[in-house]
């Protein structure tokens, strides 16, 4: 009895002492070499001595705060790899938008005195992409530099190019790379095996890049001085190589292996907003990869920064979003001028309305999917806007804001983005871009043409700049024609301060054309040179090749007053395109020809012409003959003449 008195008093005890516990308190074992016993430890007291002092007070404890506000961002991630993704939303004017997604990846250390090509293939890659680093092992490439661009960038509306244009490229396909190489002959040779490595990866036309391609530039595209590119191998150079293919098709294809290189492979965290779909048909969009290979005194590692950025016509999306076909604007849904004579079959429109609220699950078709849930730093959000709009990230179904419209997504929890505003036109101030230039062909014929830049300054400094300029060898470019057109009685010795050109080798080497220019404030001026035009072989010639050549886009950097980076429109040029029906058709009657003749002399040569009578007689077995006997006796005995009536009885 006492026993069982004993076992009842220290079930109460213990409850009470695990009633101040909660969900998320910790057990903790002082010491960590004892053990928390077996069952029948735990169910029998073999101290003779337990028991309760009577006169013991057992003080009350105070609950904990409770916060005064929900905090939806709970949950964090339980991994730490150097991992980081950010989203940057910035309105611009006439409604549209600018989505700037980001994402930060580091690799672990490397082994330098192993060499690039012996390292450890498995400890480095954590949240790095498996698939790039035998490739930079395997061309020796210190430094890689991709970009896909499409569409078209106002910057007399929307200022600068993000990131002061230094990871936006020209329309097609731009690719640059820093190879570690003995020899320039075997740099070319690493260079043509990386372009066809990244055209598998990436899906793209690279692999089509060749010598007739290919430059080596001189003052643009240089490494930035933040972090010197490591050398391997002491007896070794670096070369810096350059391709790009213009108007290079980009689609879904192409976005597809940039999700696949992030460790969340767009299934949570910012990127589940992606969908190839909404980037594509959004007004101009840039996908680029940096990759930089970082060293210190010890260890080196491999830093990838990866870009995908997009401009958005905000009314078109909702529209498209809210009716997938298109459909004609019901009658109570027009916006007409009632100023002017308007029905249901005429109106005259007024202009897009200022007022615009919108989610993003509106605009990209889904919701952020939680945060990375890969990295300690959590996926964040942030909204660029100006003093007349509102963000808020929407949890659920409630609505939270922050004072500088950045926003920490740590939960697992579906997140949306709430924009509103009064006044679209009332956006976040850009910065204006520092020069403005275009670049034209001109001339009609099919033999010869000319090429115009014009540069802008409207600025009240000096502007030095680094003009880039890769032709095609079929542009026999004269550089003894360049001249200059100035209306403040600019010469070309004001403005150029340095040249480098290399002329084209047909069918080798394209015309590589570099140029240090200083631009005087408030002026313009242009600079144009004369060419002709070769004529290709038949086989060169593309599948459409009336639809022209297309011309890469001109680069240019700028050094001072700021470090910003810019592209010229790309160039559709005519060469003489021969008829190419001709060919066909000749093909086509030649091959008629040959035909017949081999036919008929084949049939001369190897048959002889006999009756079937005279085959069956001469090639026939003896079962053959037998039966050509006994058909050819049916034969005579049906040819016989049988009179229809006897004759004797007719005389009778």
């Amino acid at each position: 009895m006492k026993a069982l008195l004993l076992l009842h008093t220290l079930l109460l005890v213990s409850f009470a002492e695990l009633s101040t516990l909660t969900v998320d308190d910790e057990l903790v074992i002082l010491d960590g070499n004892l053990s928390a016993g077996n069952s029948e430890d735990n169910c029998v007291v073999n101290d003779p001595s337990f028991g309760i002092k009577e006169e013991e007070v057992v003080e009350e404890q105070e609950p904990p705060p409770v916060s005064g506000h929900f905090n939806p961002f709970q949950k964090e991630s339980l991994m730490d790899y150097p991992f980081e993704e950010r989203l940057v939303l910035r309105p611009l004017p006439r409604n549209f938008l600018l989505a700037s997604f980001q994402f930060n990846i580091t690799s672990d250390e490397l082994s330098i005195d192993k060499g690039a090509s012996h390292f450890n293939s498995y400890a480095h890659n954590t949240v790095f992409p498996r698939s790039i680093s035998p490739i930079l092992e395997h061309t020796n490439t210190r430094q890689l530099h991709l970009r896909f661009t499409h569409g078209l960038w106002d910057a007399e509306s929307w200022g600068q190019l993000p990131h002061n244009g230094s990871k936006s490229g020209g329309t097609g396909v731009e690719i640059w790379a820093v190879l570690e190489s003995d020899s320039k002959q075997a740099a070319f040779a690493q260079w043509i095996s990386l372009a066809n490595s990244l055209s598998g990866l990436f899906c793209t036309s690279i692999n089509f890049i060749g010598s007739d391609k290919t430059s080596y530039p001189v003052f643009s595209f240089q490494p930035s001085g933040e972090n010197s590119l490591p050398l391997f191998n002491e007896n070794s150079k670096l070369y810096l190589v350059r391709a790009a293919l213009a108007n290079e098709p980009i689609c879904t294809e192409n976005l597809t292996p940039f999700l696949k290189l992030l460790p969340t492979k767009g299934k949570s965290g910012v990127a589940s907003l992606l969908d190839g779909h909404k980037v594509f048909d959004s007004h101009w969009h840039s996908l680029s990869i940096d990759i930089e290979t970082r060293c210190d005194d010890t260890s080196c590692k491999y830093h990838m920064e990866e870009f995908v950025e997009m401009v958005v016509h905000v009314p078109n999306a909702l529209d498209r979003a809210e009716k997938p076909i298109p459909k004609p604007v019901e009658e109570h849904e027009l916006r007409c001028d009632e100023s002017k004579p308007h029905d249901v079959f005429e109106c005259f429109p007024l202009p897009e309305s200022t007022d615009r609220e919108f989610e993003l699950s509106k605009l990209f078709g889904r919701y952020i999917l939680g945060t990375n849930l890969v990295s300690r730093s959590p996926s964040r959000v942030c909204a660029e806007v100006g003093p007349n709009w509102s963000a808020l990230v929407k949890v659920g179904n409630t609505y939270f804001s922050t004072d500088d419209n950045c926003f920490e997504i740590k939960g697992d929890e579906l997140h949306d983005l709430y924009l509103q505003t009064s006044d679209t036109a009332q956006v976040a101030s850009s910065e204006d871009v520092p020069i403005y230039v275009s670049r034209s062909l001109t001339g009609y014929g099919q033999d010869g043409g000319g090429l115009r830049t014009v540069f802008k300054n409207p600025s009240n400094e000096t502007v030095s700049l680094v003009y880039f300029e890769s032709l095609p060898w079929f542009m026999r470019l004269y550089l003894s024609s360049l001249k200059i057109e100035s209306e403040d009685g600019l010469q070309l010795d004001d403005v150029i301060t340095n040249t480098f050109y290399l002329p084209a080798i047909d069918r080798q080497r394209p015309t590589h054309l570099e140029y240090n220019l200083k631009v005087p404030p408030n002026s313009t001026f242009a600079l144009s040179y004369q060419f002709d035009k070769a004529l290709l072989k038949y086989a060169e010639y593309p599948p459409d090749a009336n639809h022209g050549f297309d011309i890469e886009s001109a680069v240019v950097t700028v050094l001072s007053p700021l470090k910003y980076e810019m592209r010229t429109a790309t160039l559709l040029l005519s060469l003489s395109t021969p008829d190419f029906s001709m060919p066909y058709n000749v093909i086509i009657l030649t091959s008629t020809i040959m035909g017949l003749a081999f036919g008929t002399i084949f049939n001369l040569m190897v048959k002889k012409l006999v009756t079937v009578e005279e085959a069956d007689k001469s090639n026939g077995s003896v079962g053959s003959r037998i039966i050509f006997k006994f058909r050819e006796r049916i034969k005579a005995i049906f040819k016989k003449k049988v009179p229809l009536f006897d004759e004797s009885k007719k005389n009778q």
